[in-house]
């Protein structure tokens, strides 16, 4: 039982080890911010983002190599310009009670006066405490925005993503003004799509990506087909190459009428007399060649009977 009961607590303390080994690669988030403040500032970000010039993207495009946030900034430019293609012009943001909120920051920098600037301060920041936001804390320091913005064609979802920013703590030090305690780290701009439309784009995703594996094997398999011309084609050409410096002998005169001459004699039938002579030849060198005499004398030839 003792046993039984010290097995039970190094498995209870074993899970509680765990527990803290995981946890401790949470990251707290190490700034101070307010959720009205963050909307704000989101809110803001995106509209200056949504309404870029030229001249701008320039800059950004320059300092992207050298400037981190550069590249974050085109980042966010090319994903709104991407949700504009999609879903339309954009129109404002969506209400917690689902109507459209319009928030118009251009009347901050028109304000003449001070309480115009106070009246359009407070407009502002009524008008963003009833947009349908969220913020969230992640594992990793971060504060995670998001809101939802009205298209003419459909909403869209704005992610920001923001993250302690190390200047905030010299930068009155430096310049005599002092700067926000978070910066923005990644912007993302998700269309609302229908089912419909999701299906109908990953049916089209399906389609152009077995087309494009079909034509590939199709063209694969005409390769294939063509090895065996490929390999008599360089087998010719392999034999011209090594043949190349090989010319066949001309027939010399002597070897022409040479030819000509046993051609023509082999050809040529041969008379009785000359027959007759040629036997009588033989027939005299081999008497001689026994012993005998040449003289020999042939009367007449007549054919043997058998």
């Amino acid at each position: 039982m003792k046993l039984k009961k010290t097995v039970l607590l190094c498995a209870v303390l074993s899970v509680l080890l765990g527990l803290t080994a995981c946890s401790s690669g949470v990251e707290e988030v190490s700034f101070d911010y307010t959720e009205s403040d963050i909307i704000y500032s989101t809110i803001y970000q995106a509209s200056q983002i949504d309404n870029i010039d030229e001249a701008y993207r320039l800059y950004l495009e320059d300092q992207k190599e050298d400037n981190p946030m550069a590249e974050i900034l085109l980042t966010g430019i090319a994903n709104f310009d991407s949700a504009r293609e999609d879903c339309g012009e954009f129109v404002g943001y969506r209400a917690e009670d689902g109507s459209v909120l319009k928030v118009d920051l251009t009347k901050l920098s028109t304000a003449q006066t001070q309480e115009e600037y106070n009246a359009a301060q407070a407009e502002i920041e009524e008008m963003v405490s009833k947009v349908d936001s969220s913020v969230e804390e992640d594992n990793n320091g971060n504060v995670v925005v998001n809101l939802t913005a009205v298209y003419e064609d459909r909403d869209a979802q704005y992610s920001f993503v923001y993250e302690e920013n190390p200047e905030a703590a010299y930068s009155y030090a430096i310049s005599g003004q002092s700067a926000s305690p978070y910066k923005v780290k990644e912007i993302t701009v998700t269309p609302d799509y229908t089912t419909k439309e999701i299906m109908g784009k990953a049916g089209a995703n399906t389609l152009m990506g077995m087309g494009t594996v079909f034509l590939v094997l199709i063209f694969i398999s005409i390769i294939i087909g063509q090895f065996e011309r490929v390999g008599k084609l360089a087998d010719s050409v392999g034999n011209w190459w090594a043949n190349r410096g090989n010319k066949k002998p001309e027939a010399s005169d002597d070897v022409v009428s040479n030819d000509v001459v046993a051609s023509g004699s082999s050809n040529a039938p041969m008379n009785d007399n000359e027959l007759v002579a040629v036997i009588t030849a033989a027939v005299v060198a081999a008497n001689v060649a026994n012993g005998g005499t040449d003289n020999l004398i042939v009367r007449s030839i007549r054919k043997a009977r058998r």
